[in-house]
């Protein structure tokens, strides 16, 4: 019910008929009496019997002071090692806080948002993990096209922590979905210039590396406030359609690879032996023409040195030339000669070692 329609109201009863504008208005020592009469017996007064019993200004003033310091008292917090801590005034940032004891004008001039600022959050793209192991695939999220036009499945894990505490409170609105919108974004893009076979032996350490600077160019570019750390490739495999194909085909490129390493293997064993034999053969070669070249210099030069011993003594070196010459030849003859003298004397000389060659006469 309006004060103007309550007959008891504290202000004092409404002239009938409209009143006097002019009329004096009541006194404020009134106005106190009559509140101090009305709820003295909140304060354990008698109220009503304006005796004075009733709370005096100064209790009054103790207790506001009290509510006032309880007021201010509501502005002290903490903030730990981990966090940081935006001081908001009219819902405006006004500061920023670190770790440790702090205040802020009590609300509602003033309010804080507390943010883990050293904390790595984790967030997966193409699953959901639920925790004890239980894990949901995501399609629209996993399955992405290669730049051979072929279709991978691919799962990863994003990890990040904020830089900007103003940024990342002011300048978005889920944190988690900026996320992981830049994440899906960037993978599409890094996968669509990468060949299938390239996603799924050779190059994942490239792809995890490109999406990184990816997503984190994407997040500075919204001013987000978040740092990435890490890209994980937890999962990458054809869909689960053509897997079995996509097996046989690994496998046969195996087989290529297992091929390729023994026939270099063998390569590797042989050459080197080749080109053993080759240098020895050549250096055999270099000899053998060294010894006939030497062997040859030295007859001729031992002929020279003959020539003049013939031309010195030509009876001496032709009779030495002869003994030589048949001292040469008779050595390859199988040959006893005997004198004549003693002839009768000598057993005969059989050659047993060369028994079945020996005609006997």
């Amino acid at each position: 019910m309006p004060w103007n329609q309550n007959q008891n109201n504290p202000w004092g009863n409404r002239p009938s008929g409209g009143g006097d504008p002019n009329q004096t208005p009541p006194d404020l020592d009134e106005v106190i009496k009559r509140l101090q009469e009305r709820f003295g017996g909140i304060f354990g007064g008698k109220g009503g019997g304006g005796d004075g019993s009733g709370p005096s200004k100064g209790m009054l003033t103790g207790i506001v002071g009290v509510a006032l310091l309880l007021w201010v008292a509501t502005g002290i917090y903490v903030v730990a090692a981990d966090e940081e801590a935006v001081v908001l005034r009219f819902g405006q940032h006004s500061d920023t806080k670190g770790p440790g004891l702090n205040w802020h004008l009590p609300y509602p001039i003033e309010s804080i948002e507390k943010l883990p600022v050293t904390r790595v959050q984790r967030l997966g793209i193409g699953f959901r993990d639920f925790g004890e192991g239980r894990v949901r695939k995501i399609p629209q999220e996993a399955l992405m096209l290669t730049r051979d036009e072929n279709i991978v499945d691919i799962s990863f894990i994003v990890q990040y922590k904020i830089k900007s505490v103003e940024n990342y409170l002011f300048n978005i609105d889920n944190a988690e979905k900026t996320v992981r919108d830049a994440a899906e974004s960037a993978i599409r893009e890094v996968i669509g210039r990468t060949m299938i076979d390239d996603v799924l032996t050779t190059k994942k350490a490239e792809v995890e590396v490109e999406t990184q600077e990816l997503i984190q160019s994407i997040l500075d570019e919204y001013k987000a406030g978040i740092s990435v750390t890490t890209v994980k490739l937890q999962d990458v495999q054809p869909p689960e359609r053509v897997i079995k194909e996509f097996k046989d085909v690994a496998s046969a490129r195996e087989d290529k690879e297992r091929a390729k390493n023994e026939a270099q293997a063998y390569a590797n064993d042989i050459i080197p032996n080749a080109r053993g034999e080759a240098k020895k053969m050549i250096l055999d070669a270099e000899g053998y023409q060294k010894e006939v070249v030497e062997r040859a210099t030295g007859e001729a030069d031992r002929f020279g040195e003959l020539l003049k011993a013939y031309k010195q003594a030509p009876e001496v070196t032709r009779k030495r030339l002869y003994l030589d010459t048949m001292q040469t030849v008779m050595s390859k003859v199988d040959k006893v000669i005997v004198n004549g003298s003693v002839a009768g004397n000598v057993l005969p000389y059989l050659p047993l070692d060369r028994a079945g060659k020996v005609e006997v006469k």
